[in-house]
């Protein structure tokens, strides 16, 4: 069988498993986590991709069936754990705290915009 997922720049990564379905053959209802009262997300519908298909290539329209979204590749605060929710406001803080016991409340600010500057490094690095 072969599975299509979305690329985030355009087009779809196909991957194939050895599983084989008759024609007609009804495939199991997946399971689909229900977010909202209208619906689950397009990018969240789909069929799971086996861990044992391999990559065969890409190109620009869906093939197979539709796998969800690959969310591994994104970034914020929604996909962190609350360890890193507390890193991260450590690494604001501490900035704020130091620069307002230097300077004030204009030391404050500038220590701010220095720990938002490491969260950008962080999240790039």
């Amino acid at each position: 069988m072969i599975y299509s997922r979305f690329r985030g720049d355009g087009g779809y990564d196909y991957y194939e498993t050895a599983e084989r379905r008759g024609l007609g053959d009804d495939l199991p209802t997946p399971r689909l986590p229900s977010v909202s009262p209208i619906g689950v997300p397009s990018t969240e519908a789909g069929r799971l991709i086996p861990s044992g298909a391999k990559y065969v290539g890409r190109g620009e329209f869906a093939r197979g069936l539709v796998a969800p979204l690959d969310r591994s590749g994104l970034s914020g605060l929604g996909a962190l754990g609350s360890v890193n929710i507390v890193l991260l406001t450590g690494i604001l803080a501490v900035p704020a705290a130091v620069g307002y016991w230097v300077k004030g409340k204009k030391g404050a600010v500038i220590g701010v915009g220095a720990g938002a500057a490491l969260l950008v490094l962080y999240a790039h690095g």
